[in-house]
């Protein structure tokens, strides 16, 4: 279905990831489920040759691949239908590199785009400890000092915190009662005195997405690492996550057409009564309905890349394909699970893992509640 709105090039690109996926990742996925690891070899792969999964969208001039937004969606569709958990090193770059791209200066773009290119890791420290989906009430606070920033707080569940050479770090100047103008966005790269791992954050799913909350103890930030104006961040922030939610919608829509595959697998092949269940309506309408909707979660994806990459707004676009992929994410999901019946909680079949992915997965860059209320903030306003 899809194919009529990609061109030769992205249906190239799909195939190659495709193929990469099968034959580089599937076979470590059981392995990293268990142990809640990613191989470094596999590491190494993702962020080098063949995947080069942090240079997707890093502009060619700086070494990047300098891919289009919808190139970046049909990646993460095959990434996410084999492994949801690797998915992250392509989202946290996309996040990294888009607070650099949007707010940075020319001499930022080379020194920290750059690294990316090569193959090293950026992650994106934006959720506080408290606030969470509201960033404007974020309490960390920055400090100017005649040295630079001082930066002193916590936040939480922030992805491959562990592995990152480099940090993008939201916090707000002049302490925690400053309002959403005072936050502001900056750099800070692996080893600075006062970045401190609190804890690895364990969850039920995505195992081997490695998220920290990270505590800031006095950490000193140089001038030169600030991205944008003071008080800017936010306003970069919301922008960043515009254009990154897209391909996490995508994300979604790949692990639902796994989901929906195993189920309609072995719905061909389980036999009652000497039929096979597909034969039943029970079985077979709730797979043309998933079908439908995960069709439908892809066209409103690659709408808002299409829009994005046209320079037109798309935040309500955007916040429509991330909740609806999001809750069709769900649907399949659960269909999947109910359709193999007493086989969706056995480990030897991966749907189990499929819902275990989806629950933990589903709030990442913003819940279904915040994108509906984007999507209606935007229909209401004069």
């Amino acid at each position: 279905m899809s194919d009529v709105f990609l061109t030769p090039e992205q249906l190239l690109l799909r195939e190659q990831y495709r193929e990469l996926a099968k034959n580089e990742i599937m076979p470590y996925v059981k392995d990293i489920d268990e142990k809640d690891v990613i191989p470094q070899e596999l590491v190494a792969r993702l962020a080098g040759d063949p995947f080069r999964l942090p240079a997707l969208s890093v502009p060619k001039e700086y070494g990047g691949l300098g891919l289009s937004v919808l190139d970046v969606c049909v990646i993460a569709e095959e990434i996410g239908a084999v492994c949801p958990a690797l998915i992250p090193f392509m989202e946290i770059a996309q996040l990294y590199a888009h607070v650099i791209k949007y707010g940075g200066t020319e001499e930022q773009n080379q020194r920290f785009l750059s690294q990316l290119a090569e193959g090293k890791l950026g992650c994106y420290a934006l959720t506080d400890d408290g606030p969470g989906s509201d960033p404007a009430a974020m309490t960390t606070s920055v400090e100017k000092t005649d040295q630079g920033y001082v930066m002193s707080g916590r936040k939480r569940i922030i992805t491959f915190a562990d592995m990152a050479d480099l940090f993008a770090i939201f916090g707000k100047m002049g302490g925690p009662s400053g309002g959403s103008k005072t936050i502001t966005a900056f750099i800070v790269e692996k080893g600075a005195e006062g970045l401190i791992l609190e804890k690895h954050c364990e969850a039920m799913g995505l195992k081997g997405h490695r998220a920290y909350n990270l505590i800031f103890d006095n950490l000193q930030i140089p001038e030169e690492n600030r991205i944008g104006e003071e008080g800017a961040g936010l306003s970069l922030a919301l922008t960043v996550l515009n254009t990154t939610r897209i391909s996490l919608a995508c994300g979604f829509v790949g692990l639902a057409r796994a989901s929906l595959d195993a189920a309609i697998s072995f719905a061909k092949q389980r036999l009652v009564g000497g039929k096979p269940i597909a034969e039943q309506e029970g079985i077979s309408f709730p797979i043309a309905e998933v079908a439908t909707e995960i069709d439908a979660a892809r066209l409103l994806a690659y709408r808002a890349a299409k829009m994005e990459e046209a320079g037109l707004p798309h935040r309500k676009e955007t916040s429509m394909a991330k909740f609806y992929a999001g809750n069709t994410l769900i649907k399949a999901v659960d269909l999947a699970n109910r359709v193999l019946g007493g086989y969706g909680s056995d480990v030897d079949f991966p749907v189990e893992r499929y819902l275990r992915d989806a629950y933990t997965w589903i709030a990442a860059q913003g819940t279904a509640e915040v994108q509906k209320l984007v999507v209606s903030r935007e229909l209401l306003k004069d």
